[in-house]
């Protein structure tokens, strides 16, 4: 239905009050809008304002409008230039739109000032987290936050999250026995959770430093223990009756000395038997490296099933992923005693088995070739693991000061005046 023409305004018994019937064509007829039996009116104020005329409308009186009604509202327009206010119906509709505005915005703040670090986490950091990071860093943070953050933070506002509360987060990791580098790692997800809500006006305070909290960064987190081979013996030994699953991976790690994430990520199709090659895909420096299958992993691999392309090749009982070393392993030395009496970088932990087979390469290889195998960027990590020859360089300092024959020949020479 479409309308077809308007007809003349009429006056009502309020001033500056009037209204109109409308027509409309349907089916090629032309018809007088109704509202019920009766002629629908279309209401309007007329009025004078500031020498100049006003015609505002208001509406159908099939949609709830009469001329007491259209009365009411001029009236109020007309107070309001007395009392300050919206004097134009225009300005009215404004000023309503503008308080709906603020009462959602209010209302909005109201449910962030509510909104827990759990809710924040999972409809906002983490989905962005995943649409900018790698799988294996946001990886990581997920589970710094469904292990440690989460349960004791999780469901508290995350406007009220204060230093309180990261000392709280702080004492909890320390008690759990966490390493400084590892503590480092949780409370780093935890600030850029909540610097990524700062930066959105969410909290209103930037999240502090890890110094601030009593978390810093070992200077220096190099592993000084190395485990010898009959270390290595009993470890493994144990760990097959225990776990065999986590026999497996530990093996592997021994065989390559490859990062405990690059192991954990192997799928499969990085396995290529008919080039007796294996890759590391997308690892921490965001290289990828190939190293041979030597026969030690062609043992190893052969008595394991092959999995489809995409499945990852070490798993637990259950199937699933490794996502960190496997409890079998610390259960095992702890067993065998191996850290007993020791502390801190000389304790045995599942990234030793790198550090270690790093220094057995160093003995091999130079610098290229063992940061190839290592996967490292820096020759300054390569050289933490060479060492010097020491039996060749008192060989070559022995010569320092010995002048060839022909030289010494020469010296007496030019000394007695005969040269």
């Amino acid at each position: 239905m479409t309308e077809k023409r308007k007809m003349a305004w009429c006056k009502t018994a309020f001033k500056g009050v009037r209204y109109r019937h409308g027509f409309f064509k349907k089916d090629g007829v032309e018809q007088l809008r109704k509202n019920g039996i009766q002629p629908d009116k279309y209401f309007a104020l007329h009025y004078k304002l500031g020498g100049k005329v006003h015609d505002e409308p208001l509406g159908w009186a099939s949609d709830g409008w009469n001329a007491e009604k259209a009365a009411l509202k001029l009236a109020e327009l007309k107070r309001n230039r007395a009392e300050g206010g919206p004097i134009t119906l225009k300005e009215s509709h404004a000023a309503r739109e503008d308080k709906r505005e603020a009462e959602a915005a209010k209302r909005k703040a109201q449910a962030e000032a509510r909104k827990t670090l759990s809710e924040y986490w999972n409809d906002s950091y983490l989905p962005a987290a995943k649409r900018s990071k790698k799988q294996s860093s946001w990886e990581k943070e997920e589970q710094h936050f469904r292990l440690w953050i989460g349960p004791l933070l999780g469901g508290l506002p995350i406007r009220s999250i204060g230093l309180k509360q990261w000392d709280e987060l702080v004492k909890t990791l320390s008690a759990a026995g966490l390493s400084p580098r590892m503590k480092e790692y949780v409370t780093g997800t935890l600030r850029r959770a909540l610097k990524h809500a700062y930066d959105r006006r969410m909290v209103d305070e930037a999240p502090p430093t890890g110094k601030r909290v009593g978390v810093s960064g070992p200077g220096n987190n190099r592993r000084l223990r190395t485990i010898s081979h009959e270390e290595e013996s009993a470890i493994m030994s144990a760990l097959e009756l225990r776990d065999k699953n986590a026999w497996r991976l530990t093996r592997f790690v021994f065989l390559t000395g490859c990062r405990a994430s690059e192991a954990f990520n192997l799928t499969w199709a990085n396995v290529d038997f008919y080039r007796a090659s294996l890759t590391f895909q997308d690892t921490k420096n965001h290289d990828s490296r190939t190293l041979p299958l030597t026969n030690p992993l062609l043992e190893l691999f052969s008595g394991m099933k092959a999995g489809e392309p995409g499945r990852r090749v070490f798993t637990k009982v259950d199937e699933t992923p490794y996502s960190q070393a496997p409890n079998a392993f610390s259960t095992v030395v702890g067993e065998l005693g191996l850290n007993q009496d020791r502390e801190g970088r000389d304790r045995v932990v599942f990234h030793s088995i790198r550090h270690t087979v790093a220094t057995r390469l160093a003995q091999r290889l130079g610098p290229r070739d063992l940061m190839d195998v290592m996967g490292w960027r820096t020759v300054q990590m390569a050289m933490r693991y060479v060492h010097g020859n020491e039996d060749a360089k008192a060989k070559a300092l022995s010569m320092l000061g010995t002048a060839p024959e022909a030289g010494r020949v020469l010296q007496f020479g030019l000394q007695f005046g005969r040269g």
